[in-house]
Protein backbone atom coordinates (compact mmCIF):
# COMPACT_ATOMS: atom_id res chain seq x y z
CA UNK A 1 0.00 0.00 0.00
CA UNK A 2 1.41 3.38 -1.05
CA UNK A 3 2.05 5.80 1.80
CA UNK A 4 1.04 9.43 1.38
CA UNK A 5 3.81 12.01 1.40
CA UNK A 6 3.71 15.15 3.53
CA UNK A 7 2.49 17.30 0.64
CA UNK A 8 -0.37 14.89 -0.08
CA UNK A 9 -1.25 14.77 3.61
CA UNK A 10 -1.37 18.57 3.81
CA UNK A 11 -3.60 18.72 0.75
CA UNK A 12 -5.90 16.08 2.26
CA UNK A 13 -6.04 17.98 5.55
CA UNK A 14 -6.94 21.24 3.80
CA UNK A 15 -9.63 19.45 1.75
CA UNK A 16 -11.20 17.88 4.84
CA UNK A 17 -11.24 21.21 6.65
CA UNK A 18 -12.86 22.93 3.66
CA UNK A 19 -15.44 20.15 3.49
CA UNK A 20 -16.21 20.57 7.17
CA UNK A 21 -16.72 24.33 6.80
CA UNK A 22 -18.88 23.87 3.70
CA UNK A 23 -21.04 21.45 5.62
CA UNK A 24 -21.35 23.91 8.49
CA UNK A 25 -22.21 26.70 6.11
CA UNK A 26 -24.96 24.76 4.39
CA UNK A 27 -26.32 22.81 7.35
CA UNK A 28 -30.11 22.79 7.73
CA UNK A 29 -31.49 25.69 9.78
CA UNK A 30 -33.34 24.98 13.00
CA UNK A 31 -37.03 25.79 12.45
CA UNK A 32 -38.61 25.10 15.82
CA UNK A 33 -39.30 22.75 18.71
CA UNK A 34 -42.20 20.38 19.35
CA UNK A 35 -44.13 22.14 22.11
CA UNK A 36 -47.09 19.76 22.40
CA UNK A 37 -48.23 16.46 20.91
CA UNK A 38 -51.43 14.43 20.85
CA UNK A 39 -51.78 11.14 19.01
CA UNK A 40 -49.20 9.93 16.52
CA UNK A 41 -46.98 11.78 14.06
CA UNK A 42 -43.72 11.13 12.22
CA UNK A 43 -40.92 13.35 10.95
CA UNK A 44 -38.75 12.52 7.94
CA UNK A 45 -35.92 14.16 5.99
CA UNK A 46 -34.85 14.11 2.35
CA UNK A 47 -33.31 10.66 2.76
CA UNK A 48 -36.74 9.25 3.61
CA UNK A 49 -35.75 8.18 7.13
CA UNK A 50 -38.76 8.53 9.43
CA UNK A 51 -38.92 8.71 13.23
CA UNK A 52 -41.80 9.27 15.69
CA UNK A 53 -42.33 12.86 16.81
CA UNK A 54 -41.77 13.52 20.53
CA UNK A 55 -42.18 16.61 22.70
CA UNK A 56 -38.99 18.69 22.82
CA UNK A 57 -37.79 17.42 19.45
CA UNK A 58 -36.00 19.88 17.16
CA UNK A 59 -37.46 20.34 13.69
CA UNK A 60 -35.23 21.61 10.85
CA UNK A 61 -35.83 23.01 7.40
CA UNK A 62 -36.33 20.39 4.68
CA UNK A 63 -38.01 18.05 7.17
CA UNK A 64 -41.56 16.77 6.69
CA UNK A 65 -44.12 15.99 9.40
CA UNK A 66 -46.87 13.44 8.78
CA UNK A 67 -49.60 13.40 11.42
CA UNK A 68 -51.86 10.39 11.91
CA UNK A 69 -55.68 10.44 11.86
CA UNK A 70 -55.57 11.38 15.57
CA UNK A 71 -52.29 13.32 15.48
CA UNK A 72 -51.83 16.95 16.51
CA UNK A 73 -48.36 18.59 16.67
CA UNK A 74 -47.70 22.10 17.99
CA UNK A 75 -44.40 23.68 17.02
CA UNK A 76 -42.84 26.82 18.48
CA UNK A 77 -40.65 28.44 15.83
CA UNK A 78 -37.30 30.11 16.52
CA UNK A 79 -38.82 33.55 15.81
CA UNK A 80 -41.57 33.10 18.42
CA UNK A 81 -44.33 31.85 16.14
CA UNK A 82 -46.62 28.83 16.42
CA UNK A 83 -47.49 26.18 13.83
CA UNK A 84 -50.29 23.80 14.84
CA UNK A 85 -50.40 20.73 12.58
CA UNK A 86 -53.85 19.16 12.41
CA UNK A 87 -54.69 15.43 12.10
CA UNK A 88 -54.02 13.58 8.84
CA UNK A 89 -51.68 16.28 7.53
CA UNK A 90 -48.48 16.34 5.46
CA UNK A 91 -46.44 19.49 6.18
CA UNK A 92 -42.89 20.43 5.20
CA UNK A 93 -40.50 23.23 6.18
CA UNK A 94 -38.98 24.35 2.87
CA UNK A 95 -36.72 27.25 3.90
CA UNK A 96 -36.23 29.10 7.15
CA UNK A 97 -33.97 31.81 8.52
CA UNK A 98 -34.54 34.06 11.53
CA UNK A 99 -31.57 36.37 12.11
CA UNK A 100 -33.40 39.73 12.12
CA UNK A 101 -31.92 40.58 8.73
CA UNK A 102 -33.14 41.05 5.17
CA UNK A 103 -32.38 37.35 4.58
CA UNK A 104 -35.09 36.20 7.03
CA UNK A 105 -37.71 33.91 5.51
CA UNK A 106 -40.24 31.23 6.32
CA UNK A 107 -41.43 29.12 3.38
CA UNK A 108 -43.62 26.10 4.10
CA UNK A 109 -45.51 23.51 2.03
CA UNK A 110 -48.88 21.99 2.89
CA UNK A 111 -49.58 18.93 0.76
CA UNK A 112 -52.76 17.82 2.52
CA UNK A 113 -54.59 18.36 5.78
CA UNK A 114 -54.50 21.62 7.70
CA UNK A 115 -52.26 23.89 9.79
CA UNK A 116 -52.87 26.90 11.98
CA UNK A 117 -50.07 29.44 11.84
CA UNK A 118 -49.40 32.28 14.26
CA UNK A 119 -46.56 34.35 12.82
CA UNK A 120 -43.50 35.35 14.80
CA UNK A 121 -41.14 38.27 14.23
CA UNK A 122 -40.18 37.15 10.71
CA UNK A 123 -43.73 37.74 9.48
CA UNK A 124 -44.19 40.74 11.75
CA UNK A 125 -41.18 42.66 10.41
CA UNK A 126 -41.28 41.40 6.83
CA UNK A 127 -44.58 39.95 5.66
CA UNK A 128 -43.19 39.22 2.18
CA UNK A 129 -40.77 36.72 3.75
CA UNK A 130 -43.67 34.44 4.77
CA UNK A 131 -45.27 31.99 2.33
CA UNK A 132 -47.34 28.80 2.43
CA UNK A 133 -47.43 26.73 -0.75
CA UNK A 134 -50.22 24.24 -1.51
CA UNK A 135 -50.72 22.06 -4.62
CA UNK A 136 -52.82 24.77 -6.32
CA UNK A 137 -52.29 28.06 -4.44
CA UNK A 138 -50.04 30.19 -2.24
CA UNK A 139 -50.84 32.10 0.95
CA UNK A 140 -49.06 35.25 2.05
CA UNK A 141 -49.72 37.19 5.23
CA UNK A 142 -49.93 40.65 6.69
CA UNK A 143 -49.18 39.83 10.33
CA UNK A 144 -51.68 37.18 11.23
CA UNK A 145 -53.14 34.15 12.96
CA UNK A 146 -54.72 32.07 10.23
CA UNK A 147 -55.57 28.52 9.15
CA UNK A 148 -54.98 26.89 5.79
CA UNK A 149 -56.34 23.52 4.68
CA UNK A 150 -55.91 21.32 1.62
CA UNK A 151 -58.81 18.95 0.99
CA UNK A 152 -58.37 16.23 -1.62
CA UNK A 153 -61.50 14.19 -0.88
CA UNK A 154 -63.98 16.37 0.91
CA UNK A 155 -66.97 15.04 2.84
CA UNK A 156 -69.38 17.53 1.34
CA UNK A 157 -66.57 20.05 0.63
CA UNK A 158 -65.07 20.60 -2.81
CA UNK A 159 -61.36 19.62 -3.14
CA UNK A 160 -58.96 22.54 -3.07
CA UNK A 161 -57.24 25.05 -0.79
CA UNK A 162 -59.17 26.78 2.01
CA UNK A 163 -58.02 29.74 4.07
CA UNK A 164 -59.58 31.49 7.04
CA UNK A 165 -58.25 34.22 9.34
CA UNK A 166 -58.51 34.58 13.11
CA UNK A 167 -56.47 37.79 13.32
CA UNK A 168 -54.78 40.02 10.75
CA UNK A 169 -55.09 39.24 7.04
CA UNK A 170 -53.85 36.83 4.36
CA UNK A 171 -53.71 36.80 0.57
CA UNK A 172 -54.80 33.61 -1.20
CA UNK A 173 -53.36 33.46 -4.74
CA UNK A 174 -53.74 31.26 -7.81
CA UNK A 175 -52.61 31.73 -11.40
CA UNK A 176 -56.00 33.29 -12.15
CA UNK A 177 -56.09 35.86 -9.35
CA UNK A 178 -56.02 36.53 -5.63
CA UNK A 179 -58.26 37.31 -2.69
CA UNK A 180 -57.48 39.17 0.53
CA UNK A 181 -58.88 37.30 3.49
CA UNK A 182 -59.85 39.02 6.75
CA UNK A 183 -61.45 37.66 9.96
CA UNK A 184 -64.89 36.18 9.39
CA UNK A 185 -64.20 35.35 5.72
CA UNK A 186 -63.62 31.91 4.20
CA UNK A 187 -61.64 31.92 0.96
CA UNK A 188 -61.42 28.93 -1.36
CA UNK A 189 -59.29 28.02 -4.41
CA UNK A 190 -60.77 24.92 -6.14
CA UNK A 191 -58.28 22.37 -7.44
CA UNK A 192 -60.52 21.15 -10.26
CA UNK A 193 -61.29 24.54 -11.78
CA UNK A 194 -58.93 27.16 -13.18
CA UNK A 195 -60.51 30.17 -11.48
CA UNK A 196 -59.49 32.94 -9.10
CA UNK A 197 -60.08 32.34 -5.38
CA UNK A 198 -63.67 32.84 -4.21
CA UNK A 199 -65.35 33.56 -0.87
CA UNK A 200 -67.69 30.98 0.61
CA UNK A 201 -71.10 31.92 1.95
CA UNK A 202 -70.66 29.69 5.00
CA UNK A 203 -68.07 27.91 7.04
CA UNK A 204 -66.63 24.78 5.37
CA UNK A 205 -68.10 21.52 6.59
CA UNK A 206 -64.76 19.93 7.59
CA UNK A 207 -64.07 22.75 10.06
CA UNK A 208 -67.35 22.09 11.85
CA UNK A 209 -66.89 18.31 11.97
CA UNK A 210 -63.32 17.99 13.22
CA UNK A 211 -62.44 17.51 16.88
CA UNK A 212 -59.17 18.90 18.20
CA UNK A 213 -57.81 17.83 21.60
CA UNK A 214 -55.12 20.43 22.39
CA UNK A 215 -56.44 23.46 20.53
CA UNK A 216 -57.31 25.41 23.69
CA UNK A 217 -53.67 25.83 24.68
CA UNK A 218 -52.79 27.87 21.58
CA UNK A 219 -54.31 31.14 22.80
CA UNK A 220 -52.32 31.09 26.02
CA UNK A 221 -49.10 30.24 24.21
CA UNK A 222 -49.75 32.93 21.61
CA UNK A 223 -50.12 35.60 24.28
CA UNK A 224 -46.98 34.45 26.05
CA UNK A 225 -44.80 34.53 22.95
CA UNK A 226 -46.28 37.81 21.80
CA UNK A 227 -45.37 39.47 25.12
CA UNK A 228 -41.86 38.00 25.04
CA UNK A 229 -41.19 38.24 21.30
CA UNK A 230 -38.74 41.14 21.43
CA UNK A 231 -36.78 39.57 24.29
CA UNK A 232 -36.64 36.30 22.34
CA UNK A 233 -35.48 38.17 19.26
CA UNK A 234 -32.70 40.00 21.11
CA UNK A 235 -31.61 36.78 22.81
CA UNK A 236 -31.45 34.95 19.49
CA UNK A 237 -29.47 37.74 17.85
CA UNK A 238 -26.94 37.65 20.70
CA UNK A 239 -26.67 33.86 20.51
CA UNK A 240 -26.14 33.97 16.73
CA UNK A 241 -23.43 36.60 17.16
CA UNK A 242 -21.67 34.34 19.67
CA UNK A 243 -21.95 31.39 17.28
CA UNK A 244 -20.53 33.41 14.38
CA UNK A 245 -17.70 34.70 16.58
CA UNK A 246 -16.92 31.16 17.73
CA UNK A 247 -16.83 29.89 14.15
CA UNK A 248 -14.54 32.74 13.12
CA UNK A 249 -12.21 31.95 16.02
CA UNK A 250 -12.27 28.28 15.13
CA UNK A 251 -11.44 29.10 11.51
CA UNK A 252 -8.49 31.25 12.62
CA UNK A 253 -7.33 28.43 14.87
CA UNK A 254 -7.45 25.97 11.98
CA UNK A 255 -5.53 28.37 9.77
CA UNK A 256 -2.91 28.77 12.49
CA UNK A 257 -2.75 24.99 12.81
CA UNK A 258 -2.17 24.68 9.08
CA UNK A 259 0.66 27.21 9.21
CA UNK A 260 2.23 25.41 12.16
CA UNK A 261 2.02 22.09 10.34
CA UNK A 262 3.67 23.64 7.29
CA UNK A 263 6.48 25.03 9.45
CA UNK A 264 6.96 21.63 11.10
CA UNK A 265 7.02 19.96 7.68
CA UNK A 266 9.66 22.41 6.45
CA UNK A 267 11.74 21.82 9.59
CA UNK A 268 11.55 18.03 9.13
CA UNK A 269 12.57 18.49 5.50
CA UNK A 270 15.55 20.60 6.54
CA UNK A 271 16.63 18.03 9.14
CA UNK A 272 16.40 15.22 6.60
CA UNK A 273 18.45 17.27 4.12
CA UNK A 274 21.18 17.89 6.71
CA UNK A 275 21.21 14.22 7.66
CA UNK A 276 21.52 13.16 4.04
CA UNK A 277 24.41 15.59 3.51
CA UNK A 278 26.14 14.25 6.60
CA UNK A 279 25.70 10.66 5.47
CA UNK A 280 26.99 11.55 1.99
CA UNK A 281 30.08 13.19 3.55
CA UNK A 282 30.73 10.14 5.67
CA UNK A 283 30.45 7.86 2.66
CA UNK A 284 32.80 10.10 0.68
CA UNK A 285 35.39 10.13 3.48
CA UNK A 286 35.18 6.38 3.87
CA UNK A 287 35.62 5.98 0.12
CA UNK A 288 38.73 8.12 0.10
CA UNK A 289 40.27 6.19 3.01
CA UNK A 290 39.55 2.92 1.26
CA UNK A 291 41.16 4.20 -1.96
CA UNK A 292 44.29 5.26 -0.09
CA UNK A 293 44.52 1.88 1.62
CA UNK A 294 44.24 0.00 -1.65
CA UNK A 295 46.83 2.21 -3.33
CA UNK A 296 49.32 1.64 -0.51
CA UNK A 297 48.72 -2.13 -0.58
CA UNK A 298 49.39 -2.08 -4.31
CA UNK A 299 52.65 -0.13 -3.94
CA UNK A 300 53.98 -2.83 -1.60
CA UNK A 301 56.45 -2.91 1.22
CA UNK A 302 58.46 0.20 0.24
CA UNK A 303 55.96 2.21 2.15
CA UNK A 304 55.52 -0.31 4.93
CA UNK A 305 57.40 1.91 7.45
CA UNK A 306 55.07 4.74 6.65
CA UNK A 307 52.10 2.39 7.04
CA UNK A 308 53.41 1.23 10.39
CA UNK A 309 53.90 4.84 11.41
CA UNK A 310 50.34 5.77 10.45
CA UNK A 311 48.87 2.76 12.23
CA UNK A 312 50.83 3.53 15.37
CA UNK A 313 49.69 7.15 15.22
CA UNK A 314 46.08 6.02 14.79
CA UNK A 315 46.43 3.70 17.79
CA UNK A 316 47.75 6.61 19.80
CA UNK A 317 51.39 5.43 19.80
CA UNK A 318 52.64 9.03 20.04
CA UNK A 319 56.42 9.32 20.78
CA UNK A 320 57.04 5.61 20.29
CA UNK A 321 55.78 5.84 16.75
CA UNK A 322 58.13 8.75 16.07
CA UNK A 323 61.09 6.80 17.52
CA UNK A 324 60.25 3.84 15.35
CA UNK A 325 60.15 6.11 12.32
CA UNK A 326 63.60 7.51 13.16
CA UNK A 327 65.00 4.01 13.53
CA UNK A 328 63.64 3.08 10.13
CA UNK A 329 65.24 6.15 8.52
CA UNK A 330 68.63 5.32 10.14
CA UNK A 331 68.40 1.76 8.82
CA UNK A 332 67.73 3.05 5.34
CA UNK A 333 70.78 5.38 5.50
CA UNK A 334 73.02 2.46 6.62
CA UNK A 335 71.86 0.36 3.70
CA UNK A 336 72.56 3.22 1.32
CA UNK A 337 76.18 3.58 2.72
CA UNK A 338 76.83 -0.13 2.24
CA UNK A 339 75.68 0.13 -1.33
CA UNK A 340 78.05 3.07 -1.95
CA UNK A 341 80.98 1.11 -0.63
Amino acid sequence: MKRLGERELRKLFVFLMALMFCHAAYAAELFGTVDALSGSAYVSDNSGKSTPVIVGQKIYEEQTINSGPDGEVHLVTEDGGIVAIRPDTVFRVDQYKAESSSADKIFMSLFKGAIRSVTGWVGKHNSSAYLIITPNATIGIRGTDHETAVIDKGDGDEPGTYDTVNEGATVLKTLQGEAEVIPGKFAFAPSGRAVAPIFLAQRPRFLALRKLKIEQRIQQRKEFFRSHMEQMREKRIKRLQEIHAGRAKQARGHQGGLRQQERMAERRKEIRGNRMEQQAGQKLGAGRMEAMRRREEKEGGMHAPRQQHREMMQRGGGNKAEEHANQNRQQERRREKKVDR
